[in-house]
């Protein structure tokens, strides 16, 4: 008999470390620059930061998940991240935020998010993973919908510093329940399997083109998602809407992205895993282009339900492609690279942005560029299935 809990307990995790981390830092942003004078491009480049250091982080964290297990990898990140973030709410000086938000949140993103929640998943559940992941993204799904309208209250009802400090409480009350009861061995041992990746043969890996253009889609989609997720909220604040409204709205988003992924095995059996990312970006696009020409509020509910489905079904079905191009014996520390692309081009994609609205005033600019950054990981999904039609060798073939 299968035992659901594990996952549950994950699951919850994962609502937190993005919730707290990710999603409320776009709520939080305006209040910061009203209250201190910091410009978004300055505070954004700590956000950045954080998202580098957790790419960093998250290779760290897989070596130790393969030597140690999950316990303590959930629990360093629970404590560097908790730290670091309280002592960003206290920050009198820029610099101090900056550090404070890089290093917690770079502690989380390196250790809680889904890298490693899922490798802990698949772990533990060897036989069901296509149901375990179900349960564990569905539940990660909600992190936008809480944590959205959550931080805009905590926002309007006390100030940034204070709802930043109930905030981390939040991140420390998912984590913690993990950390405590959830535990996998060491790289095999549930399955008896031990297997080894060298750095040779993984350079030569990523030698191969179907890796590179997987590489090079992800990075594109990540740098228009991110700058999209951190600015949607003052984006729609833009179009006349209130911080609460924005927030909530936002929130509403995250519903769409839970919805998404209820329609994952039925979209993927009918037109596979390539074809779903591809209406996936195409959707993504477009809605992100109606939030652009926003007038109505018709518009914008067609952004959040186009862009909350597409993104939530991206994550998954970016999980089952790379599984398919991958390869089973280096998926783990493939996906450890890729994690590095999506971690580098998510903070460039949330900095960049606050420098377009700095110099333009607009956000006009920041959604056009997002909309054309998310359809341009149609071309490399193109070009890859093209490099696998041409018979170019699987990457577990290579020595």
């Amino acid at each position: 008999m299968v035992t659901w809990w594990p996952v549950l307990l994950l699951g919850w995790t994962t609502i937190g470390a993005y919730g707290a981390v990710y999603y409320s830092f776009g709520v939080l942003l305006q209040p910061v620059r009203e209250a201190t004078g910091w410009s978004a491009s300055a505070l954004t480049a700590g956000f950045s930061a954080g998202v580098l250091l957790g790419g960093a982080g998250a290779v760290v964290a897989g070596r130790a998940l393969d030597r140690t297990g999950a316990r303590p990898v959930l629990g360093v990140a629970l404590a560097v991240g908790c730290t670091a973030l309280l002592g960003a709410s206290y920050a009198v000086e820029l610099w101090q935020f900056l550090a404070g938000w890089a290093i917690g949140g770079g502690a989380v993103a390196g250790g809680l998010y889904y890298h490693v929640t899922m490798a802990v998943t698949a772990r533990l559940y060897p036989g069901r993973r296509a149901a375990a992941f179900s349960v564990l993204t569905l539940l990660g799904a909600l992190a936008g919908p809480i944590f959205y309208p959550l931080a805009g209250w905590l926002v309007e009802s006390f100030e940034w510093r204070t709802a930043l400090r109930l905030l981390v409480l939040a991140l420390a009350a998912t984590t913690l329940p993990s950390v405590l009861f959830v535990q996998t061995g060491a790289r095999g041992t549930e399955t008896g399997e031990r297997t080894s990746v060298g750095s040779g043969s993984v350079f030569r890996a990523l030698q191969d083109r179907r890796i590179l253009t997987v590489m090079a889609m992800i990075g594109s989609v990540s740098l228009g998602t991110s700058a999209l997720t951190l600015h949607q909220v003052p984006a729609m604040q833009a179009t006349g809407l209130s911080l609460a409204a924005a927030s909530a709205i936002a929130g509403t988003r995250g519903l769409f992205q839970f919805g998404g992924r209820l329609f994952l095995a039925p979209l993927v059996t009918r037109i596979g895993v390539a074809g779903a990312l591809a209406a996936c970006y195409a959707a993504s696009a477009f809605g992100t282009g109606l939030l652009a020409s926003a007038g109505s509020v018709v518009l914008v509910v067609g952004f959040i339900g186009l862009t909350g489905v597409a993104l939530g079904l991206l994550s998954p079905l970016h999980g089952l492609f790379a599984a398919e191009v991958y390869g089973e014996e280096r998926l783990g520390t493939l996906m450890g690279v890729q994690q590095v692309v999506a971690s580098v081009t998510g903070a460039a994609g949330p900095w960049l942005a606050g420098i377009a609205l700095d110099y333009t005033g607009s956000y006009l600019v920041v959604l056009i560029a997002a909309a054309a950054l998310q359809a341009g990981g149609l071309l490399p999904l193109m070009l890859q299935r093209q490099a696998t039609a041409s018979g170019i060798a699987h990457p577990s073939s290579l020595g």
